[in-house]
């Protein structure tokens, strides 16, 4: 898994820095890192700490968590130290307004048919 976090961050800085239309030199001489170290983060081929992560993020002008966003939560709402409650707010919490409206109306629903 760890691995894949590195590729996971990787991959959105690369996403982040292309829609900016930065290429890898400009984000280098914006953080001072070196091209190739750029290179091998987008790739996830080598570590970066989270001081360098968030010099690119700086540099990007996006926020930090914009570059964790897409690391999954290792199924934190099945843990069973969670309550129900706590779960399903868990899965719906990034979820849009519509959405948890049509899932409130099929808890009540289904809660009526008991």
């Amino acid at each position: 898994m760890e691995k894949d976090i590195y590729k996971i961050i990787g991959a959105s800085v690369k996403k982040v820095r292309k829609s900016a239309g930065i290429t890898q030199e400009e984000l280098s001489r914006k953080t001072g890192l070196d091209p190739s170290f750029i290179s091998h983060i987008e790739r996830g081929t080598k570590k970066a700490s989270i001081e360098t992560i968030f010099k690119i993020a700086n540099a990007l002008q996006v926020p930090l968590e914009e570059l964790f966003s897409q690391i999954p939560r290792a199924n934190s709402y099945k843990d069973k130290n969670f309550s129900f409650g706590k779960r399903i707010e868990m899965l719906v919490k990034d979820s849009d307004e519509e959405y948890k409206k049509i899932l409130l109306k099929v808890a009540k629903m289904l809660s009526s048919k008991k």
